[in-house]
């Protein structure tokens, strides 16, 4: 019997006889820690207060930033898959304890 491989944008599938297998390629989740995150961002550490909650990894200013380092911070919390939530007084960074590699 013949061995047929089809080539798909996530991923492959394989026929042999009257049998097809189908290959999915997914990206790793890579779980990050809270000691990656306060390494990742020990440069701010006197700046920032940074704790584990539910929604993931918090990293909250303890005063006012400046323009230029709040742009430094968010650059490294995006690179760790992190986001910056604008609410006021309870504005923070999150960063999720799981993120796509």
């Amino acid at each position: 019997m013949e061995i047929k491989v089809s080539p798909k944008e996530d991923g492959a599938t394989i026929t042999y006889g009257d049998l097809e297998i189908t290959i999915t390629v997914k990206p790793i989740k890579k779980v990050i820690t809270i000691a990656e995150v306060r390494a990742q961002l020990s440069e701010y550490a006197d700046d920032l207060s940074i704790a584990e909650e539910a929604e993931g990894f918090v990293v909250r200013p303890v005063g006012y930033l400046g323009k230029e380092k709040f742009a430094a911070i968010a650059g490294k919390v995006r690179e760790l898959g992190g986001t910056y939530i604008s609410a006021g007084k309870e504005s923070r960074f999150v960063i999720a304890k799981e993120a796509s590699s």
